[in-house]
C-alpha cells in the first residue's frame, strides 16, 4: 500500500516534476483524523451538525487507491462518544511511537476550539469529553499538538495538517476567535510540515448540507481538490500548490467572502497530494 507521498517516485516523470523539485519517500502514511459534532457537556443547541462527517469521509478517502489505500492499521479516526481526550492523546502516542525516519503523518481535527477568557489564554480543542468550564483539565490544549508535530518532525519525513476547529456556532461565553491565530503557530516547527486550517484568525468557519450533502466547507473543498477537482494543468496529479490554490478559492466563493482558509508550513509546492488515475469515493455534490 502508498500513501500520499509514497508514489512520488513514480508519478514525478508523468507529472513532469523533476525528481529534485519534491522529497521522495519510502515509507509508510498514518492518519489520525477525529470529528466531533457532540459535546457531553455542552447543551444540543450548541453541539455542531458535520464535523464527524467529515473525519469519516476523510477515512474513506484515504484507504481509497486515489487517496494512497492506507491499511485500516495506520487509519485512526475518532469521532463523537470515541473522540475523548484521553483517546485523541493515546491516538497520538501509538502513530509517534509507529512511525518512523521515511514516513508521513495525517492529522485532520474538525470540531469547536476554544480560548480561555483568562489567565494564560490558552488554545483548546474540545472534545467529546470536554467541559468548557474546565478546559484546562478535561480538553486537549494545542500545545500539545503542537509539542506532536515539533517532536514528530524530528523523526518522520513530514506531518501534514487539516484544522477546522473555529466553526460557527454559539459555545456561550467561550470564545474561539483567536483559536486560528494559535492554530498558524504549528506552522514555526522545523521540518516538512503543510497546514491548512480553515479560516482565517477572527474568522468563524462555515458548515451545512449544501456542502456535499453535509460537510463543513473547508473539509468538503479539500476533499475535492484531492479528489482531482484540484488538477489544473490537467495531469491527474494532484499537488499541493493545486490542492492550496483550489480550496482557498472555492470556500471564499461559497461562503461569500465571508471564510479564507490559509496554508502555512514548508512543504514543497510540488509535493503530490493524491493520483487522479486510480479509483476514489464518491462526493455527494
Amino acid at each position: 500500500m502508498i500513501g500520499p507521498i509514497k508514489f512520488l517516485a513514480g508519478v514525478l516523470a508523468f507529472a513532469g516534476v523533476a525528481a529534485s523539485q519534491a522529497p521522495v519517500t519510502d515509507g509508510q502514511t498514518f492518519a489520525i483524523l477525529v470529528g466531533v459534532s457532540e459535546f457531553q457537556h455542552l447543551p444540543r443547541e450548541q453541539w455542531l451538525q458535520y464535523a464527524h462527517a467529515d473525519a469519516e469521509t476523510f477515512a474513506r478517502f484515504f484507504k481509497s487507491p486515489r487517496g494512497g489505500g492506507l491499511p485500516a492499521e495506520n487509519v485512526v479516526l475518532m469521532t463523537n462518544k470515541d473522540a475523548t481526550t484521553q483517546a485523541v492523546r493515546k491516538a497520538f502516542d501509538t502513530v509517534r511511537g509507529r512511525a518512523g525516519n521515511k514516513d508521513t503523518i495525517i492529522v485532520m481535527i474538525a470540531g469547536h476550539g476554544a480560548v480561555e477568557s483568562a489567565g494564560d489564554r490558552a488554545a483548546y480543542i474540545l472534545t467529546n469529553d470536554s467541559d468548557p468550564q474546565d478546559m484546562k483539565k478535561t480538553a486537549l490544549p494545542m500545545g500539545e499538538i503542537q509539542t506532536f508535530i515539533g517532536e514528530g518532525l524530528t523523526k518522520v519525513a513530514r506531518i501534514m495538517v487539516f484544522v477546522d476547529v473555529c466553526r460557527a456556532g454559539n459555545i456561550g461565553s467561550i470564545s474561539n476567535a483567536a483559536v486560528n491565530g494559535v492554530v498558524e503557530k504549528l506552522g514555526d516547527s522545523e521540518g516538512e510540515i503543510l497546514g491548512l486550517m480553515a479560516s482565517r484568525p477572527r474568522e468563524v468557519s462555515y458548515e451545512g448540507p449544501e456542502y456535499g450533502g453535509g460537510h463543513g466547507a473547508f473539509s468538503y473543498f479539500l476533499l475535492k481538490a484531492l479528489s482531482g477537482e484540484a488538477d489544473k494543468d490537467g495531469d491527474k496529479i494532484i499537488t499541493a500548490s493545486e490542492v492550496i490554490d483550489y480550496v482557498q478559492q472555492n470556500v471564499k466563493d461559497a461562503t461569500r467572502d465571508r471564510q479564507h482558509p490559509r496554508e502555512f508550513g514548508t512543504l514543497d509546492n510540488a509535493t503530490v497530494m493524491a493520483d487522479a488515475n486510480k479509483p476514489g469515493i464518491d462526493l455527494s455534490r
